[in-house]
This record gives C-alpha cells, sequence and structure tokens, in this order.
C-alpha cells in the first residue's frame, strides 16, 4: 500500500471579492468532482485499486480567487502487475500532451467536470448540443486515450457507466454548475486549473445554477448516425406530434418522433422506412435511462427493400 499527494491548482480570475458562500460551494464541488475523478482511475489503470483518496486545502489567495489544493491517494495494485502499475502510477504526475495537463487526475478531473456541464447544457435546451464543453469534454477524452492506452469510446463508455444512475448523474450536474459560480457571478471570467485555461466562451456557456434545478428531468441526448427507421405514425401539418417510429438498433418499443429543424414533416411524409441522422432522448428512470424520444435532424434516403426470396426473378418472369 502506498500513498501519494497530487496537487491540484484551480484559479478563477475574478476581478470583485467572492462571497466566502460562493468559495464554499466552489470547494465543495471541487471535492466531489475530484472524488468522482479517482473513482474513474481503476476503470483506466488495470490492476491499480484506490483505497482512499482526500482533498485537502493547501491555500487560498484572495482577489482573484485562487485555491491551491492536493489530493492524497491511498492505492494498491495487483501484485502480478508490479511491474506494469507502478509506470503507470508514476504518469499520474506527469502528462505532457499539449503541454497542458500536469496530471492524469487534472485530466480526469476536468474530464467529469465537463461530462457534467455538457448535461446540463442539454438539459437547458432539451436538445443534444454541440457546445463548447462538449468540444472541451472530446478533448480530455483523447488525451486519456493517448495516456491510458484504452479507446476514446472505451473510456466514453466507462464515464457514462459511472453516471448511469439518477442520483449520480442529478449531483454531476448540480456540482458541474457549482463549480463555475465565483467566475459567473464576475461576468464569466476565465478559470485555469492546473495549466489549462478555460476561456470566458465555455464559462458563458454554462447554465446558472437555479433553484429549479432539483425539479428538472434529467434526460439524456445521443446522437447517432444513418439509423434505419420504420415510421409507425404520420401528421403532416405537424413536426413535434403524431409521429412515431421504431429506431432499428435502438430500440424494439415504438418511439415518439420529433422533427427537427432543416428537416420538415414532408419530407417524411408516406414513406415507411427512412435512413436518418438522429438524436436518441431518454428519460432518467430508477434503473437508469430510457429512450423515450427520437428526434430527426437529417434525412438520407429511403432505406433499402429486403429482398423477397419467394418472387421469382426477372429472367424466370420471361419464361413461357
Amino acid at each position: 500500500m502506498a500513498e501519494i499527494r497530487i496537487p491540484l491548482s484551480i484559479f478563477y480570475d475574478t476581478r470583485i471579492p467572492t462571497p466566502i458562500s460562493d468559495v464554499i460551494a466552489a470547494l465543495e464541488s471541487a471535492d466531489r468532482l475530484s472524488a468522482d475523478a479517482v473513482s474513474l482511475l481503476p476503470s483506466l489503470i488495470d490492476g491499480l485499486q484506490i483505497e482512499k483518496s482526500s482533498l485537502n486545502v493547501h491555500s487560498l489567495t484572495e482577489g482573484s480567487l485562487r485555491e491551491a489544493l492536493f489530493l492524497a491517494l491511498l492505492f494498491t495494485y495487483q501484485s502480478d502487475l508490479q511491474e506494469e502499475v507502478p509506470p503507470m502510477i508514476e504518469s499520474l504526475f506527469q502528462v505532457t500532451v499539449n503541454d497542458k495537463y500536469d496530471t492524469i487526475v487534472t485530466v480526469l478531473f476536468l474530464t467529469v467536470l465537463f461530462y457534467g456541464t455538457g448535461i446540463a447544457i442539454d438539459m437547458a435546451k432539451k436538445a443534444f448540443s454541440d457546445s463548447l464543453p462538449r468540444t472541451k469534454l472530446n478533448e480530455l477524452i483523447d488525451v486519456l486515450a493517448l495516456e491510458t492506452g484504452k479507446s476514446p469510446s472505451d473510456i466514453r463508455k466507462i464515464i457514462e457507466a459511472k453516471f448511469q444512475k439518477p442520483a449520480a448523474a442529478k449531483r454531476l450536474v448540480r456540482e458541474a454548475k457549482r463549480f463555475f459560480l465565483p467566475s459567473q457571478k464576475d461576468g464569466n471570467a476565465a478559470v485555469m486549473i492546473d495549466r489549462d485555461r478555460i476561456p470566458e466562451e465555455v464559462v458563458a456557456e454554462v447554465p446558472f445554477p437555479g433553484d429549479g434545478d432539483k425539479d428538472q428531468d434529467f434526460e439524456r441526448y445521443t446522437p447517432f448516425e444513418d439509423i434505419e427507421l420504420d415510421i409507425h405514425a404520420q401528421d403532416k401539418d405537424k413536426s413535434e406530434v403524431g409521429w412515431a417510429a421504431i429506431a432499428k438498433t435502438i430500440s424494439d418499443k415504438r418511439l415518439k418522433i420529433r422533427i427537427m429543424d432543416p428537416v420538415q414533416p414532408d419530407d417524411l411524409w408516406q414513406k415507411e422506412t427512412v435512413v436518418a441522422d438522429i438524436v436518441v432522448v431518454s428519460k432518467l428512470a430508477s434503473d437508469g435511462y430510457v429512450p423515450t424520444e427520437v428526434q430527426i435532424t437529417a434525412i438520407k434516403g429511403k432505406a433499402a427493400p429486403q429482398s423477397d426470396q419467394s418472387q421469382p426473378d426477372t429472367e424466370e418472369k420471361k419464361q413461357p
């Protein structure tokens, strides 16, 4: 069993004094986000086991709010991986991709933060959004893939599994919003996490924490390309109601369709099957996310007809 202490620096480039209540909220958020980040490490580094972790304040600086923190990790690893895991442990202290990140833990902290921020933005817009925070998330996942040897899709699945349950998703969205509170109250001031600068325009896209957060539905918006849809209900006069389909490879259940610009009802009218780009809306139920709606964002064409082996071919029909 060994222990390491990893520095984590958070700097809010604010120009006005930060209220104590906002400092406390930001510190509590950093504490919970770091705990989530640490909990992902064993899934990313085979053989690593985290026994205990704690985030400790080293110093706080007034004016522009600066939080100097240390993350203490107590860990073990499988004895048969003694030659493989220790080098990975060393890499916890040094990530050199783009000279932006000090440690893998920093990358994981930011990944958890922006995963939660992306969900918060989708919830606010009620649609999947190619937001700046989501672009940042994709960049961070690529960094983790390079450093751990796992594929970006595997890393994304690990993160999604971590926040699949309702309580975890709600908590993550709440903490992601609270983290940016000192910055948002000062004109969306930039935030530095170690050497990585989060600019004002990214902070500005994060929804502000509100009293109604507890009552919001937590939905997931997942994009898919080239999905075959079997159309089961149509309404030429409306784009948001009266439509239903089965999205093959997504769900066997008949789901509500919402037609999104630039797609129009005429593009689907009287078609039994189409191939389309879609966003699947999944609501958070007691046992996880359940698909409830398909948003059609682009029509690629009609689905290829299935061959009917019972019919004779053309040449056979010509025979007397």
